[in-house]
């Protein structure tokens, strides 16, 4: 196996299983209850079908394998004539293993699809002792390394569920004398059943799995992007909506003019502070906001909290809106309404809403949504950080269609949302495929050279294996030093960290940034240091400086102790092995929370060529990636345009500028997770966010 196909992944940022009796285990083949039908014969478990497709010559084989009552036995059984496996076995067996997926799926639809998608956006990783083709091993407690096959073929099933793809309809993959008893499979077609699961493409359109990183990669196409609605038919719902007939002033320059016939309340005559502590410790699952999204908070996020504490924490319940309140001043860019999905406590920081009569839950949230999205909100508060209570709006107007509109105004958005969400969704698809792409450019180009006849050596760590003889494997701590320049009365500019766009003007910064009452302990930097965030490090957020400016003090400012080309090391600690490696020696108890100290830092060894062959790697990966790149940025503009979309649709109907009454009753039944909000690109303004709700509990 060539280590470029290596995996890297950290146990708390995936969907692990290995047992069939854990929370995923219904994933792994060995699991029972999931037993498949073809031509005819049933057959208790994949695993057992896998194992007779090696041996379509020999049927008296297959039928023992398939008589076994148990998975394991039946993978036992097969053993012993493994060296008489079909000859294309290697080469087939990825292709075989994906069509064994799919009849799961297919025959188990609603059981196996929710599965799937309990693992969210998740890497799906089965852990093995000793297989890292199927599975990945256990380097240490954090992480496990191996191709992971399974579990990228049960990620590309979930994307595929996500997608609304076709998956009632399995085809054998075309692989000569694909053969059960003598007898070519057969197509599976559930389409009939309407218990099966949504569609999916069929096997032959599938995307490569593997990509050999040190293959050239193919010229990428300019991306197809069609119109917004994803069809003429989908495109003329929306289209065809027409304002309503008769309308009269709201008394809100936000909401402006509503429907006639909508009955207008003061807020207190829709919402109601909802303000029943925990007192007791009645309810225990922790809740969160973040970004529009009330989730479930995970165990190891509890941080800084102590049990007590959460008797401060005030209880919710599902349809219970939730605003966070704090700095409406300097914070107008995250979405801080949500509504409540499960029963559950959430801080007291924030402000929870019950609905009164007349009032369906999810319009109660859009009204609010449009209201926070709009930036009206802003204008309320009181306080030098404008904190929000509800008195201060609770006289505010609300236009609320009846009962039944507001139904149809929800199934309209429910549909509408559903159909951008898919769109979004394979646009960021394209997008992390683009991603690793350019990985593979650069893995290749920071750990080889540019010269492939140039003699090797080994580098002494696995994953890496041999680089060019003449390149050197120090420590970090022997090329760079902090440097902890203080900038005295000179006025300099505020610089921040980027996950996308590296060391820039905090004032040209698009995420949420915190502000500091005071600069005297931030730090200088220079053109030539490399710049570390220290609690994002297993993310790659190391950048080399081009601009001379001061810094958060929690960054790590790192001067070269030699000449060097520090966009090289850019490069290099980007890589997904030195992420895996940073994330290992990073310290603290949870993901978002792990600081990398100087000396952890200065304790890694780290590939260095000669600084001519380092700024020779930076041009060809600057010019092999650009084309990636302006595809890359593209893609991130259409999704941009999207949400921009959505958001503007959602506030026409919501405050009646569109009338969707008509075509929500044309619509066919949402699918149940058609209004899912989709996560953060970037999972560290969530982290941002929990950050932020800790320290508001706590104060």
């Amino acid at each position: 196996m060539s280590s470029d196909q290596l995996r890297t992944y950290l146990r708390t940022e995936c969907a692990v299983f290995r047992k069939t009796a854990e929370a995923f285990g219904g994933l792994s083949n060995m699991a029972p209850g999931f037993p498949v039908r073809v031509n005819g014969e049933r057959i208790l478990t994949v695993e057992a079908l896998y194992q007779a497709c090696r041996f379509p010559h020999r049927p008296e084989v297959q039928r023992l394998i398939l008589e076994q009552s148990s998975p394991m036995t039946a993978k036992m059984v097969s053993k012993p004539y493994r060296n008489d496996s079909r000859a294309d076995w290697k080469k087939v067996r990825v292709s075989v293993m994906r069509w064994c997926l799919r009849l799961k799926l297919a025959q188990h639809g609603a059981k196996f699809s929710q599965l799937l998608l309990s693992t969210g956006d998740f890497p799906i990783v089965e852990d093995s002792r000793k297989d890292d083709f199927w599975g990945a091993i256990p380097s240490d407690s954090k992480t496990l390394v191996g191709m992971n096959v399974l579990g990228r073929l049960l990620m590309e099933l979930r994307e595929s569920i996500k997608n609304g793809d076709e998956l009632r309809c399995v085809v054998p993959p075309e692989i000569p004398n694909f053969l059960l008893f003598g007898e070519p499979l057969q197509i599976v077609d559930f389409r009939a059943d309407k218990s099966a699961p949504p569609p999916a493409p069929a096997i032959s359109q599938q995307l490569p799995l593997f990509d050999d990183a040190f293959k050239s990669v193919p010229k990428v196409r300019k991306p197809e992007v069609r119109s917004i609605p994803a069809s003429k038919k989908e495109a003329a719902v929306i289209a065809d909506l027409n304002p309503y007939p008769e309308y009269k002033d709201s008394g809100l320059p936000w909401l402006g003019k509503v429907p006639q016939h909508w009955e207008a309340r003061p807020a207190f005559g829709a919402f109601e502070p909802n303000r029943e502590r925990n007192f007791g410790m009645k309810e225990k699952t922790v809740l969160s906001l973040s970004y529009g999204r009330i989730i479930i908070k995970p165990a190891e996020k509890l941080h800084g909290l102590v049990p007590e504490s959460f008797e401060t924490y005030q209880i919710v319940n599902p349809g219970d809106i939730v605003i966070r309140t704090t700095d409406l001043q300097n914070d107008h860019t995250s979405l801080r309404v949500g509504m409540v999905r499960n029963r559950g406590i959430i801080t007291s920081a924030y402000l929870a809403l019950k609905l009164k009569a007349g009032v369906i839950p999810e319009f109660g949230f859009q009204f609010l949504n449009v209201w926070d999205t709009s930036k009206a909100i802003y204008e309320y508060g009181s306080g030098l950080r404008q904190n929000l209570d509800f008195s201060h709006f609770k006289r505010m107007p609300v236009a609320l269609p009846p009962p039944e509109e507001q139904a149809a105004i929800v199934r309209f958005l429910d549909w509408a949302n559903g159909l951008l969400e898919r769109t979004i969704r394979a646009k960021r698809k394209i997008i992390t495929l683009l991603n690793e792409q350019k990985q593979a450019i650069i893995h290749r180009a920071v750990t080889r050279g540019l010269n492939p006849n140039v003699p090797l050596k080994d580098s002494g760590i696995p994953w890496l294996g041999k680089i060019p003889e003449h390149w050197e494997m120090p420590l970090n701590q022997r090329i760079f030093k902090e440097k902890i320049r203080s900038h005295g009365d000179l006025p300099e500019t505020q610089l921040s960290l980027s996950q996308r766009a590296g060391l820039i003007a905090s004032k040209d910064m698009q995420e949420r940034s915190l502000q500091t009452s005071s600069y005297n302990n931030w730090k200088v930097t220079v053109p030539g240091d490399l710049v570390l965030n220290r609690f994002k490090a297993h993310l790659g957020v190391f950048f080399a400086s081009t601009l001379r400016g001061i810094v958060s003090f929690h960054y790590g400012v790192f001067a070269p102790q030699r000449v060097l080309h520090a966009k090289y090391f850019e490069l290099l600690f980007h890589t997904y092995p030195y992420r895996a490696i940073y994330a290992g020696c990073s310290n603290g108890m949870t993901v978002g929370l792990q600081n990398l100290s100087n000396q952890n830092f200065y304790n890694v060894r780290c590939v260095v060529p000669p600084v001519v062959e380092q700024i020779a790697i930076v041009a060809y990966a600057e010019r092999e990636t650009r084309m990636l790149n302006t595809a890359i940025n593209r893609l991130e503009r259409e999704i941009e345009l999207l949400r921009e979309y959505r958001t503007r649709l959602v506030a026409d109907v919501v405050t009646g500028k569109l009338d969707v009454r008509e075509a929500a009753a044309k619509l066919p039944a949402p699918p149940a997770d058609a209004f899912a909000e989709s996560a953060p690109d970037d999972p560290l303004e969530e982290i941002d966010d929990e950050l932020e709700e800790t320290n508001n509990a706590n104060n």
